[in-house]
């Protein structure tokens, strides 16, 4: 339990409006790598997440342990960007300076016209293994590699056990291996 988020929803059952910017700054990067993970389009996401802060803070009052606001956030979070997603069955997409920014394509000597191109290459191979996981693997890829969340904080938030994680976590980067192996030498 998190003692911060208790005192935050705590203030804001108060009537401290403003207390409610600390959870959204607190957890506005984990909702979103949230949403990413299951509908693949970052400007979608913002929206959702937009959204499901909207619906945390006017549920608020039903939040039984307000020290468990992360999970119970994230459970909005997933709830509305499945609903999404099953609305619009859209593709997951990366924008294109998305897998590598500036200073990485720097640090990788990535400068000239054809190392763009063997960028734009490495990057479509790249979505294209994982648009083939499972939308359970992108999710807990996402969370673990986009988040550094730890076993636990996953296992919380999908609702799985922590050994149902490291095995889909396992079988996700082995599926991902093989196909990355497989597309790159192609």
């Amino acid at each position: 339990m998190d003692k911060e988020d208790r005192q935050l929803v705590q203030r804001v059952l108060s009537g401290d409006i403003q207390a409610f910017n600390g959870l959204v700054k607190k957890y506005n990067r984990l909702a979103g790598a949230l949403s990413y993970a299951i509908c693949g389009d970052f400007q979608m996401a913002e929206d959702l997440v937009q959204e499901a802060f909207l619906k945390a803070y006017s549920s608020l009052r039903s939040l039984r342990d307000p020290g468990k606001f992360k999970v119970w956030l994230a459970g909005i979070v997933k709830s509305k960007t499945i609903d999404y997603v099953r609305q619009r069955k859209s593709f997951w997409s990366i924008p294109p300076d998305s897998t590598f920014g500036s200073a990485e394509s720097e640090s990788l000597g990535l400068n000239s016209a054809e190392d763009l191109v063997l960028k734009e290459e490495f990057r479509n191979k790249i979505l294209e293994a994982i648009r083939g996981l499972p939308e359970a693997d992108r999710l807990v890829i996402a969370l673990k590699h986009m988040e550094g969340l730890s076993y636990k904080e996953i296992a919380e938030i999908t609702g799985d056990s922590v050994n149902a994680i490291e095995s889909r976590l396992f079988r996700a980067r082995a599926t991902l291996r093989k196909k990355l192996d497989h597309l790159l030498k192609c």
